[in-house]
This record gives structure tokens, sequence and C-alpha cells, in this order.
């Protein structure tokens, strides 16, 4: 029998009337786990805290090192090439993190995935306005940027997932992901300000990692904390 076939024969079926009780019984188990619905926050409430989570972070690190070796050391033309892309990137981070904090928002993975090409093309950039210099202390001096650089993207991340918990996590693999993005870049940035080496292996290895640990770890973290249950149907 086809579904059409039997759509007409339970159709063609009176059903049964229910009692009150049986409707009652019912109700009582579809309402029994509803609970209000805690209203968001216009997308501009939003925006703001993530942007003053992110200056908040950058202004930091002026209190924590001495100087601004690494803004000093770079040329006008290498400071537009590098800073530029860093604050769209930010800027398409902060964007998309608060879409996917809205239910049926559009634009959430196409912004997330424009900022990601965006980081690309700030890579290709530094490539072209850098070189590669010998280091005789490559991983030692590399290990201190990264400790520093996830000192600052740490606390960032822990503000932007108090932020996250006022909204919903349809898809918290994605959700995390850009978060911890943007709290990588925020590591990445204070790095550029402040450390002076110039060495682009020195950048797109140890600057680049503080992002892609925060990436990672933010998908994972949020993933795991935030998965939805197993249906037992």
């Amino acid at each position: 029998m086809t579904n059409d076939e039997m759509d007409k024969f339970v159709g063609s079926r009176p059903l049964p009337p229910l009692s009150a009780d049986r409707l009652k019984q019912i109700e009582a188990l579809v309402v029994a786990d509803l609970k209000p619905v805690r209203p968001l926050a216009p997308a501009g409430v939003y925006l703001a805290a993530f942007a003053a989570i992110v200056i908040a972070g950058c202004l930091a690190s002026w209190f924590y090192f001495t100087g601004q070796s690494g803004w000093e050391a770079l040329s006008s033309l290498q400071k537009l090439l590098v800073f530029v892309p860093l604050v769209a990137i930010a800027v398409l981070l902060i964007f998309s993190v608060v879409r996917q904090m809205t239910p049926a928002a559009r634009y959430t993975r196409t912004t997330a995935l424009c900022a990601g090409c965006v980081f690309l093309l700030l890579l290709g950039l530094m490539t072209l306005i850098l070189h590669p210099v010998h280091e005789s202390a490559f991983v030692r001096t590399g290990l201190i940027c990264l400790r520093n650089g996830m000192a600052f993207a740490i606390p960032v991340a822990f503000f932007s997932a108090l932020v996250l918990l006022r909204g919903a996590r349809l898809s918290p693999m994605l959700t995390g992901a850009t978060a911890g993005g943007l709290a990588g870049l925020v590591g990445m940035a204070v790095l550029e300000i402040h450390c002076p080496n110039l060495n682009i292996y020195h950048i797109l290895v140890w600057h680049v990692a503080v992002v892609l640990i925060c990436v990672i770890a933010g998908a994972v973290f949020s993933s795991v904390t935030f998965r939805r249950p197993a249906s037992n149907q």
C-alpha cells in the first residue's frame, strides 16, 4: 500500500472522540516542560558589548607591555595593510556571532566565511610586505609570543561567552568557532602592536597559532557544552 492509499484509508475512518480526562492528560504532557522564553536584547546591544570586549582587550595590552614595539617597527604602508584587515575581520566576526545568537537570522555562515577569506587575504599581504629572517631562538621567542597572545585571548573568550549565554545557540560548533576566532584575533592584534619581530615565519607560525588554537578550542568547547541531547525516539 502506497503512502497516498494509506492516507486515504486512515482519513476515511472516523476517529473515536477523546474523553475530557484524556485531553487533560495530553495537555499536561505538552505543557509540562514549557518555560517562558527570555527575550533577546536588540542586536545593537550585543554588537556594542562585543566591540567593547575587543577594544578593552587591546587597550589592556598597553598597560601590560612597555611601548608599542611592533607598531613602531612597521612602516606606514605596512600598518595600513595589517591593521585595516584586522579591523575588518573583527567587525565581520562580531556581526556573525551576534546574528548566530538570534533564531532565524540570515547571513551568519556567509559573514563568518567572509571573515575567513579576509583573514587569508591578510596572511597573503603579510607574506608580501614582510620577509623571512633566520632566528637561532625561533621556538623560544615564539613560545613567548604564543603565551602573551593567549593571555589576552582567553579573557576575551571568557567575557564573550558570558554575552553568548544571553542568546540562542542553534549551531554551537559554528558559534564557538566564531567567538574563538574573535578572541584569537584580539590576541594576534596585541602581538602585532607589541611584538617587534617582523620575521614572516615567526608571525605565520606563532601569531597565527593564537587564532587557530582559539578557533579549535571554541568549536570543541561549545559543541561539547551546548550539544543537544539525543532523542529517545
